[in-house]
């Protein structure tokens, strides 16, 4: 069994992916709070059809930056048939420090490191990270209105399940832009939401993203510019 799990994942990293964005992509966001805007982020996506690398990192502005530290996340693995899979994610700035996983497909082992606590867990199958999980749509495609998958951020991995809302268009600084909205499935005891839009014009590329905290808050990332190339 483990020969031909071996084998399958060697097979799916020589296939090309089913869609890709440009090589290169730099999206900008305003992060906003209600109508007070409190920051900016910056996310560069670059992939050969192989291999794919994200840096995002937000940036905390006027009083926000008293309260909030600048974070800076980066992914990086492989583009397969069966879309990205992760190799190692990272994650600094936060005030708990540093975390990393990194993952061993041939293995099935993730090795998660929060701070000075590092501990090794199962790596379920398709589990992609904090980084990459706004651009999965865009490396593959989606059968159905929605879909489960396995997300770490470094200190654990947990499944989630998205759902597709519906077809909406974002009037934003670069113009109206088709979308397809979906959100996380939320229990009713799990505080935390997470929506994010994808646009159909523009290779189902993130163009906002909203966060709802455990009390409440929430907080928006809308697109302002996109470089491709």
């Amino acid at each position: 069994m483990r020969t031909l799990v071996v084998a399958l994942v060697a097979l799916s990293a020589a296939l090309p992916a089913f869609a890709a964005p440009p090589s290169r992509v730099e999206l900008t966001f305003a992060i906003t709070m209600g109508d007070l805007r409190i920051g900016e982020a910056r996310e560069v996506l670059e992939h050969d059809g192989r291999r794919y690398h994200v840096v995002s990192e937000s940036t905390p502005r006027g009083i926000a930056a008293l309260l909030i530290s600048d974070v800076r996340r980066e992914s990086r693995g492989a583009v397969t048939a069966g879309g990205l899979r992760p190799e190692r994610f990272e994650e600094t700035g936060r005030r708990g420090g540093a975390r990393m996983a990194k993952f061993d497909w041939a293995a099935g082992e993730l090795t998660l490191v929060n701070g000075k606590v590092v501990r090794t867990v199962a790596l379920p199958r398709g589990t992609l990270d904090q980084g990459s999980l706004a651009y999965a749509l865009a490396f593959r495609p989606l059968a159905g209105s929605g879909f489960s998958v396995h997300v770490t951020d470094g200190r654990g991995v947990k499944q989630y399940r998205y759902r597709e809302i519906g077809d909406e268009t974002l009037k934003t600084p670069i113009g109206a832009l088709r979308t397809r909205r979906f959100e996380k499935v939320r229990g009713p005891d799990d505080k935390r939401g997470f929506e994010f839009w994808l646009a159909t014009d523009r290779d189902l590329l993130p163009v906002k993203l909203r966060y709802v905290e455990r009390n409440g808050d929430v907080f928006d990332s809308s697109i302002t510019e996109i470089k491709t190339q």
